[in-house]
Parts: C-alpha cells; sequence; structure tokens
C-alpha cells in the first residue's frame, strides 16, 4: 500500500522520508481526526496551519480542563503534533481518508529554512507572559550610580568603533567573565539576567539544560559599561556519537580498524583488451607498512589496549554496590547461572522503579542505592560486565594480539570489548568532557568577526581552570546511587564538542587553527556529519499535553526526574508520549538536518587520557597558577585581534558595516 501511494501521488525523487500519520484515537476522536484529514488534503499547502489552530481551538475549551479525559488529550496531542511537524518543513498528502507525512531533501541545508524551522517555537516565547515582563524589565532605565542604565548600555557603541578604527587605535579589548549570581559592576543587571537576555536573541529557542553547565560574557573593556561582544555556554556531552567515539577510539571498530594492516587505497582507469577501448575502475592497494612494522605496531597496540579493557571492566564493577546482589568482588570467573539471575532480579524490579524521585540535598546513599530503580539498575550493569569478564577471561591465547584479534572475530567478543569501551567512556563523558550548545557574538562585534573570538575563547586556559574548580568537589548523583557511597568524579577537562546549525557547516568554527606556546594547536576539528535525534522542534504546546497523558497512563504519576534514567527527561517524556499516541517516535524525534560535528583537544594528550592510557593531563599550562592561565587566555585574544581582526578591517568596506547597524535589530521587544 505505501508503494501504491508513493508512485500515484508522484513525490519527489528528492524525498529522504515518508511516514503515514495514524495517531491511536478512540472511535469519536477518530472520525473527528479523518474529517480533518479531508479538509487538510483540499486545503492549500499554507492553510494547513490555520486548520489545525482552529480544530486545536474547537476542542480546546474541553482539554485545558484538569478533569480532560485521555482521549480528548491524545487527540489534542496528536493535532498539536502536527502543528509542529508541518512548522519543521514534513509536507502532508492527504488520500481517501490517510495523510502521508513526507520530507524532501532540498529542504534540509538551507539556511533560511531552518531558520523558519526554528523559528516558530522561538516566537513562541517571546509570547509568554513571563518572558515579556522579562524583556520589558531589561529594556527599561533603572538607576544605578547616578546614571539611567539598561541592557541597550550593553550593545556595542558602533560610533566609538568606527571612530577607533579611523584614528588607528585599540578596537575593542576582550575579555571573558563567568555568570554567576553576581551583579555586574558597571550596570547593576545580574549577569545571569544580561546572559539570558543575549541568549533570547539566537534562532534556536531557548531552553534550560539539566546537569554541569558553565555560562560566559565576552565583554569589551574599551568601552563605558564594558558591551557585550558575544556569550557562549558549556553544557554535558552528548552520550552516544559515532564519529566521535570512532576518532577518540571507544568503539569497536576503532579498534578493528587499528588492528588492520595500513594500506592506501586509489582508483583508476585500466582499458580492457579486446573491448575497442573499453575501461574500467580497478582499485589499487598500496601496504604502508612492512609485515614486520606491521606485526610490531599491532603487538605494542594490543598489549595497551587488552590490559585496559580488562581494567575497565574491574573499575566499573568496583563502582557497583553489590551487597545486595549476592556478589563477592574476587570472584574471578564469572558463572552463567548466577549472570542470569542477575537480570531476572533486574526484571522483577522494573515495575517498582517508576517514580523515585529524590530532593534531598544530602541523601543517604545505601538507602538510595537500595531503591527499585537503582537495584534494577545496579543488577543490569553488573550482569553485562560479569558477562564481558567472563567472555575475556575464557578467551584462548595468552598472548594478548591473538587473545585480542581471536575477540574481534566472534560476535560475543565484540559485544565485550564494547562493554568495556562503555564503562570508560561514560565516566569520561560525565566528567573530563563538555560540548558548546551556545556560541556566538552580539550585533555590532559580528562585523568585527567576534563569533571567532568567541569559539576560540570557549577553549581558553580560563575556560578549562573555572570548569576545574566548579566541579572539583561536586558529588556525582548517579555514581554514588550505583555505588552506594559518595563518589566525586575527575574534573579536568580535556575536550569539547559541538555542532553547526547547518549542513555546510559554521563560518566561524571553520579555519581555527592557532598555534600555542606548548607547540601544539588549537583547532576545530571536522569530525564528520550526524543528523541526529532532538527534541528542539517540538512545542511547549505539545510537550504539555504530552506530559498530562503519561501523568495519566502511570497513574498520576509524574515522569521519573530521578538521576540515572538515561536520556534527558525532556527527551524521554517526548518519546513516551509519542508512543503513546501511536505514533512512531524515532521517525520524528530525527531531526533530518545534517550538521558537521566539531571536537577540540584541550590537552596535549587528549585521546590518551580519554582512552585511559594516561592518568596525567598535558595542558602545556599551570592550571593552579591564575598569572598563567591569564596569560595564556590573553595570547588567544591577541592571537585572534592580528589573525581576524586587523585583516577584517582591511578587506571589507568595515565603516559601512557598522555604519548600517541598528540597535533596534538587537532589541528583543521589537519581537513581541
Amino acid at each position: 500500500m505505501e508503494e501504491q501511494y508513493v508512485k500515484n501521488s508522484k513525490i519527489a525523487d528528492s524525498t529522504v522520508a515518508i511516514e503515514e500519520y495514524v495517531p491511536d484515537l478512540s472511535e469519536k476522536y477518530q472520525t473527528r481526526f479523518t474529517a480533518l484529514v479531508e479538509k487538510l488534503g483540499s486545503a492549500l499547502p499554507h492553510n494547513r496551519n490555520y486548520l489545525l489552530e482552529e480544530e486545536l481551538k474547537s476542542v480546546g475549551i474541553d482539554g485545558v480542563s484538569e478533569c480532560a479525559d485521555i482521549d480528548l488529550l491524545k487527540y489534542m496531542a496528536s493535532i498539536s503534533l502536527l502543528k509542529d511537524l508541518s512548522l519543521q518543513g514534513w509536507q502532508f498528502r492527504a488520500e481517501s481518508g490517510k495523510l502521508h507525512l513526507f520530507m524532501n531533501e532540498d529542504n534540509l541545508d538551507d539556511k533560511a529554512h531552518i531558520r523558519y524551522r526554528l523559528s516558530a517555537e522561538r516566537n513562541a516565547q517571546f509570547k509568554t507572559e513571563s518572558i515579556k515582563k522579562f524583556i520589558i524589565k531589561m529594556e527599561t532605565p533603572r538607576l544605578f550610580k547616578g546614571e539611567e542604565v539598561s541592557i541597550k548600555n550593553l550593545i556595542g557603541n558602533k560610533d566609538m568603533l568606527i571612530q577607533r578604527i579611523r584614528e588607528e587605535g585599540k578596537i575593542c579589548d576582550p575579555y571573558i567573565q563567568l555568570v554567576t549570581q553576581r551583579k555586574d559592576e558597571h550596570t547593576g543587571i545580574e549577569l545571569s539576567d544580561i546572559w539570558r537576555y543575549f541568549r533570547y536573541t539566537w534562532a534556536i529557542p531557548y531552553k534550560t539544560m539539566p546537569g554541569r553547565n558553565l555560562f560566559y560574557l565576552v565583554r569589551d573593556r574599551a568601552q563605558k559599561y564594558h558591551p557585550i561582544i558575544g556569550i557562549f555556554a558549556l553544557g554535558n556531552s552528548v552520550l552516544n556519537l559515532s564519529v566521535r567515539d570512532e576518532d577518540i577510539g571507544w568503539t569497536v571498530e576503532a579498534i578493528k580498524r587499528n588492528m588492520q594492516q595500513k594500506v592506501d587505497i586509489s582508483f583508476c582507469e585500466q582499458e580492457v583488451s579486446g573491448t575497442d577501448g573499453g575501461k574500467i575502475k580497478a582499485k589499487i592497494v598500496k601496504s604502508l607498512e612492512t609485515d614486520e612494522e606491521y606485526a610490531l605496531r599491532i603487538q605494542k597496540y594490543s598489549n595497551k589496549i587488552m590490559p585496559l579493557l580488562i581494567q575497565n571492566i574491574d573499575d566499573a564493577i568496583d563502582d557497583i554496590y553489590t551487597k545486595d546482589l549476592g556478589y563477592h568482588r574476587n570472584t574471578k570467573y564469572p558463572k552463567a547461572e548466577y549472570i542470569e539471575t542477575l537480570i531476572s532480579q533486574a526484571i522483577e524490579l522494573e515495575a517498582l522503579s517508576i517514580n523515585n524521585k529524590n530532593n534531598e540535598k544530602n541523601p543517604n546513599w545505601i538507602e538510595e542505592t537500595q531503591k527499585p530503580l537503582f537495584k534494577k539498575k545496579r543488577a543490569t550493569e553488573l550482569a553485562k560486565l560479569l558477562k564481558a569478564k567472563k567472555i575475556f577471561v575464557e578467551a584462548p591465547y595468552e598472548d594478548n594480539t591473538e587473545k585480542l584479534q581471536f575477540l574481534l572475530s566472534k560476535e560475543e567478543g565484540r559485544q565485550a570489548i564494547n562493554t568495556a569501551l562503555i564503562a570508560n567512556r561514560k565516566c569520561k563523558i560525565g566528567s573530563n568532557m563538555m560540548d558548546i550548545i551556545v556560541c556566538g557574538s552580539i550585533p555590532p562585534y559580528n562585523e568585527l568577526l567576534g563569533g571567532k573570538l568567541v569559539s576560540i575563547l570557549a577553549c581558553s586556559p580560563t575556560v578549562i581552570r573555572d570548569y576545574t574548580h566548579r566541579y572539583a568537589q561536586q558529588v556525582s548523583e548517579i555514581a554514588s546511587r550505583m555505588k552506594g557511597k559518595r563518589v566525586v568524579r575527575d574534573s579536568r577537562l580535556v575536550y569539547l564538542g559541538t555542532t553547526s546549525l547547518y549542513a555546510i557547516g559554521s563560518s566561524q568554527y571553520n579555519r581555527i587553527k592557532v598555534p600555542l606556546q606548548n607547540g601544539s594547536k588549537l583547532e576545530y576539528a571536522k569530525m564528520g556529519i550526524t543528523e541526529g535525534f532532538g527534541t528542539v522542534y517540538f512545542s511547549n504546546d505539545t510537550s504539555s499535553l504530552f506530559s498530562r497523558i503519561l501523568e495519566i497512563i502511570d497513574g498520576g504519576k509524574k515522569i521519573n526526574h530521578v538521576f540515572g534514567e538515561g536520556t534527558s527527561p525532556r527527551f524521554r517524556m517526548i518519546s513516551r508520549g509519542l508512543k503513546a499516541i501511536g505514533i512512531r517516535a524515532d521517525a520524528f524525534l530525527k531531526h533530518y538536518s545534517p550538521r558537521i560535528v566539531y571536537s577540540i583537544n584541550l590537552a596535549n594528550n587528549t585521546n590518551d587520557f580519554l582512552l585511559g592510557i594516561d592518568q596525567d593531563v598535558e595542558y602545556g599550562f599551570n592550571i593552579e597558577d591564575d598569572q598563567d592561565v591569564q596569560a595564556h587566555t590573553q595570547y588567544l585574544i591577541d592571537y585572534w585581534y592580528k589573525r581576524w581582526l586587523e585583516m577584517r578591517i582591511t578587506s571589507v568596506d568595515i565603516e559601512k558595516r557598522l555604519e548600517a547597524f541598528d540597535i533596534m535589530e538587537v532589541l528583543l521587544s521589537t519581537k513581541c
């Protein structure tokens, strides 16, 4: 039936995805939905969102009631979701009472279209009463040290920039400032409010992020009030990102590649005799190392990696509270029967692990670890680790190279290796890595390539030091609940990752290669392309409806927000909400917006540290010496000034661009 539909509707060859939209509705609302589909089928594309909005209004009066039944809520959620998907770029085809959605490739890497996809939820924010009040408060002048000031004073003065360019003086004097609960000494405005205000100017809707976060302002001390050049923020790293993990060496494929002989592959055309000039494409494989060199290299690699894999398993087992799981810590040869017992325990605990939220500031870790959710998690994890250990122990051969080759040749061996890699990866991702989640300049500094400066300073020694000090004594909630005792993770930051918003990449990240004083370089290295999954395109209205549906399904219990549940609460809630209304979650959680993945190594030995080979970090500066940290950070600012700013003012008509700047472009009151 699907093939028939595609053929008859003449969907373009550029279609990258097609889904039948069939929500699971009661008979009453299914009839209503079918009638709506008929209307959508005969409506012009630009009128479809209006029809969806009108349908929501017509049933929404009952839906806002606290006692609204689940059938109505499911129907409203299915319509609200359809509206979100339309704004994302999904096209509609309605035929014979059935609705199909399809995504065309030509929508995916168009900047204007991606901005449009994001604009609906962003614009909806500005209609929220609390946000409107916040914007008015920030733009309303207040008295501070005898002067009237507002957020407007923190937007760069274009006339002063132009004057300094003409006088050939110092155009700007950047520095970075960590956002804390303090007030700005120049305006009296809270630093967090300053950051928040400018974050609302981004194309991507602003949502708070759980977990570890650092927020920064980049400011210009050359102007009064030290206006904002740009802002950036660090947040928790994505748990699974294949192109990143492959590059670091955290995948089975990476190990297999290291165990293969290095070759160079090229292609050429060769004539085929007897074909009157016919040609074929020939593959040429050239070895880059002799057999002896290859044998020595993989022996050295195996001797390094095999003990690490085994150590990863043992360390992960040591981090699990096992007293109530019947496990003896000195067990060298795990038994299959015991592993099966653990799996059975986890299954039995599954039904008891809902609604384990804990808000205690000083929890009893033994009590926490024995709660159903974490006992289930411990049993599951221990079973997985012991299964991997059993496979390692029972693998033949004493020689590490032969043992590793044997494990790579078997499915269960590869699974055991993957378990060991994940055990190490989970610790490092939660402690030694962060993602750049916000990064960019504020007009008019964007004309001075302020985005490059902000990108560079996000990787500065100052940020590394701030992160280390902020989280040096922070208790890991998940690890402590797993171990049944207080656990403080290592807080040395060695790696940053980020992604471009567009498929063509990010102009502010491109060509950043800063030679450092220790001989290494700071670089935004392109790792590859990812489409990824996320919830940024789902409206708060849809999220709220899903939350109410799940609360009813779970018997009045809110969706689990306890540490250790896995994915973020919002992602998990929307995923469950989609399933609750009968929609395939993975189809619509996928972005369908290819993005370039960038990585930044902050230490000379980043990869070896992340793999567990090195225990010490080689930064190239003394993280405990504030003067050294400041000097190395200033070096980055000076390099940007000479490499990018000075070249910028000679390569474009910078004065004309600055003169064209209008402060109203930045002020958010124009969006409300």
